[in-house]
């Protein structure tokens, strides 16, 4: 467990210039794809034409960088903790493109257009993950200690996301909500698509969960102390500092005050469940569907079994408990009856063509 690798430091007076650097390298990386991808297509254009179209990204880009300038935050000498948890996220991203990229290719569809769509899942799943944690524990964030004290003043503890937060379930929900009106914009079919993504999905998951486990959130519950498996967390996790702040946390920490007492490694559980339903997509179900949708379906109803089951073992109260279930296991009910629909349409659909063909 290793919440932090190491810091990086930008001197005063170089945090602005830094952002803006680094809104010029995305803005020109996502130009140089696109224009690629036009001229691939047989449209001639020129990188300024490609650089004026993605002008919405570079604007809110742009917005973002001068708001935390004006606010001070890049004003003074910065130090930027690189977390495990984020470099597993972004590597998760990284290969996630690559093996959807690969497989669109191979399937007749357009790489660099999946390239374009996977950016805006990224930053829905974001969103959506936040959202439906913060919904979850409403009250933590519009009653009383709804804000926290920062080195810049007090923000809205909606904002603090070094606090922890995201939810996998809201992170998909947005994302595949962004993935449908994309996909509708473009004149891209959804199920083939989905098909070819939802592998990318579970893989990105794995290394998540890998992540959660570096960084002690999503806990399970106390297991027996002679569990060879059993995960005891320090005071850097958010285990460790969850505990803490409950009024009866002592007994969930060693008697020393230095670990927590053993735990279901449940990020661990996920995770290497994730990892069999990537080999089962990739293997055996994708390379066998008989209808667009059987992928997605299927990861959709593996996914909800797996999840429920986890859930089990989870020991986080703030993930939200209702009548004695996780929001999580009440989410994979709707999750796993979704995945019903799509199979039984997608094929239904798929037969009525084959049919009238």
């Amino acid at each position: 467990m290793l919440p932090t690798l190491l810091r990086i430091s930008i001197p005063a007076g170089w945090g602005f210039p830094v952002a803006l650097a680094v809104v010029l390298l995305l803005a020109v990386g996502r130009a140089v794809a696109y224009r690629r991808r036009l001229v691939r297509e047989g449209s001639n254009t020129t990188f300024l034409a490609a650089l004026l179209d993605d002008k919405l990204t570079i604007g809110i880009l742009l917005v973002a960088a001068v708001i935390a300038w004006r606010s001070g935050m890049l004003e003074g000498p910065i130090s930027l903790p690189l977390h495990t948890y984020g470099l597993l996220i972004a590597t998760a991203f990284v290969v996630g493109i690559w093996l959807a990229q690969r497989e669109g290719k191979r399937q007749g569809q357009d790489p660099e257009r999946i390239a374009d769509l996977s950016f805006w899942i990224l930053v829905a799943a974001l969103v959506g993950s936040r959202v439906y944690f913060i919904f979850v524990n409403w009250g933590d964030y519009f009653g009383p200690g709804s804000t926290v004290v920062t080195r810049f003043g007090r923000i809205p503890r909606l904002l603090a996301l070094w606090e922890g937060g995201l939810v996998f379930y809201g992170g998909f929900i947005g994302a595949a909500l962004t993935a449908w009106w994309y996909m509708r914009r473009n004149r891209m079919a959804f199920l083939p698509h989905a098909d070819t993504l939802i592998p990318s999905v579970a893989f990105g998951h794995f290394l998540g969960r890998l992540g959660c486990f570096a960084a002690g959130c999503c806990w399970g519950r106390p297991c027996d102390a002679g569990l060879p498996w059993g995960a005891s967390f320090p005071p850097e996790s958010l285990a460790f500092q969850s505990f803490e702040m409950r009024e009866n946390g002592a007994r969930f920490l060693s008697h020393d005050h230095l670990f927590t007492v053993p735990l279901h490694p449940t990020q661990l559980y996920e995770a290497g469940g994730e990892l069999l339903l990537f080999a089962l997509l990739v293997l055996w179900v994708r390379p066998q569907k008989r209808f667009h949708g059987q992928a997605l379906a299927f990861w959709l109803m593996a996914y909800a079994v797996l999840r429920t089951t986890v859930e089990s073992f989870r020991g986080d109260v703030e993930r939200g408990v209702v009548a004695g279930l996780g929001v999580g296991q009440w989410t994979s009910i709707a999750i796993f009856a979704t995945g019903v629909a799509v199979w039984v349409l997608a094929r239904k659909g798929a037969r009525a063509a084959l049919a009238a063909a």
